[in-house]
């Protein structure tokens, strides 16, 4: 069961959970009380559908989550960048939400 530690960039609050092989982060997240969104995006986004861009997160190691997926390229997000509704968790990680662009 992979290990994620969840940073808010904007609160410094952290959280450390688990959550199941291939687990998708952002619903893993929500439910356990971490928040992914900044400030309104919490309650002006696409629910997880991907179209929106506002649940960009930082991974650390990109090697534990699965590949790039057409959203962040649509989205034309950094390398070390990914949509925290189209990543699956394969092994731990260290996650920075709420990212100030």
């Amino acid at each position: 069961m992979p290990k994620i530690k969840v940073i808010n960039t904007e609160t410094n609050e952290t959280i450390d959970l688990k959550a199941g092989y291939g687990a998708n982060l952002r619903k893993a997240a929500l439910y356990n009380n971490a928040e992914v969104y900044k400030g309104l995006s919490k309650f002006l986004n696409c629910h997880g559908h991907g179209m929106c861009g506002k649940c960009v997160v930082e991974i650390e190691p990109m090697e534990n989550v699965n590949p790039r997926t057409i959203f962040e390229n649509l989205h034309k997000l950094k390398p070390h960048q990914k949509l925290g509704c189209r990543v699956k968790v394969y092994g731990d990680i260290t996650v920075k939400t709420a990212i100030v662009d």
